[in-house]
């Protein structure tokens, strides 16, 4: 791209994660290939945050330009209904510019040798559980759905105390699995399940992955709108398949509001850059890497509960993947 060929100058907000995880990551990426493509002066400013609710509601309120989070269903329907973790405050101005894959799961592992197989073990035995999960606040989608799970499951999140258990809490899951590692916690219920922590765990110690009973299933995907998964057998050295939940894909979020232009820039150099993307997880193999690759352009438009931000719909039909 010569200079003449270079777009109008941009200045845009983008929010990441905490600073030193795989959302960060994409905004360095992107804003490079952004800055190459824009006149001279552009600004690109990448703001730390949770990930989860201050990652959409920063772009719904108009103090950010773009964000990324996960998964991409419940989260982002959520947000846009003002439904659930984001009662009383909907965003339907939220659109999207596509996803980037990620295969990842939430569940509950808990130490073999507890004797602990299932949650009627949990409500039956009462077990002091000192779990590792993310933070218990309300800024967090992931702690949010861990409690909507306990109680789909008869048990009040605060029981686990009662029974002499408690949780230790953490932005970073491998913070979390670390703490597991050392024998400080005896169970593990979060996400991120491809990271070498998960593997590491399993491997120290026998690991009992409880799976989700059919009726507590059934709530969660009738009434809240959760995604069904299961740990394949043999993935995290389990015996048989887990039900769980999915808490799949990187979903790229904006508003309606932002010009088709500038739109159709950023979504061009997620499509167009995807190579240099990859390159930072290929030395992984793909079951332990944090993005799914390779990228396939056919499938990043859909599967976001968004509306496709007409710039990105243009961008996608123009060149043959929508």
């Amino acid at each position: 791209m010569t200079q003449q060929d270079k777009g109008a100058r941009l200045d845009l907000t983008m929010v990441g994660d905490w600073g030193t995880a795989n959302f960060h990551t994409i905004w360095g990426w992107v804003s490079a290939h952004l800055r190459w493509r824009s006149a001279p002066l552009s600004k690109f400013n990448i703001r730390t945050g949770s990930a989860y609710r201050d990652s959409v509601e920063l772009v719904g309120m108009g103090e950010a330009d773009l964000s990324v989070t996960t998964p991409i269903h419940i989260g982002v329907r959520w947000a846009r209904e003002g439904k659930h973790f984001y009662a009383n405050r909907a965003f339907p101005n939220l659109r999207t510019l596509g996803h980037l894959p990620q295969d990842d799961r939430l569940t509950l592992a808990v130490r073999a040798e507890t004797g602990i197989r299932s949650f009627a073990d949990i409500r039956e035995k009462k077990p002091a559980l000192h779990i590792a999960m993310p933070p218990r606040d309300n800024d967090c989608l992931c702690s949010y759905v861990i409690d909507l799970i306990f109680r789909a499951h008869g048990i009040d999140p605060m029981d686990i105390v009662k029974w002499g258990g408690s949780y230790f809490e953490h932005e970073n899951p491998r913070a979390t699995l670390k703490a597991a590692q050392a024998g400080h916690c005896n169970a593990v219920f979060n996400e991120a399940i491809m990271v070498s922590n998960w593997s590491e765990l399993v491997a120290q110690f026998p690991m009992n992955f409880i799976p989700i009973e059919p009726e507590a299933m059934q709530t969660l995907t009738g009434e809240y709108g959760l995604r069904p998964a299961v740990i394949e057998k043999g993935r995290l050295r389990n015996d048989q398949d887990v039900p769980c939940l999915d808490w799949s894909n990187w979903g790229v979020l904006c508003r309606d509001d932002m010009p088709d232009d500038v739109a159709y820039r950023v979504t061009a150099v997620m499509v167009e850059e995807r190579a240099e993307f990859e390159a930072r997880f290929r030395h992984m193999p793909v079951h332990q890497s944090p993005l799914t690759y390779p990228i396939d352009p056919k499938r990043m438009p859909h599967d976001v509960d968004a509306p496709l931000h007409p710039g990105a719909e243009r961008y996608y039909r123009e060149h043959g993947y929508l």
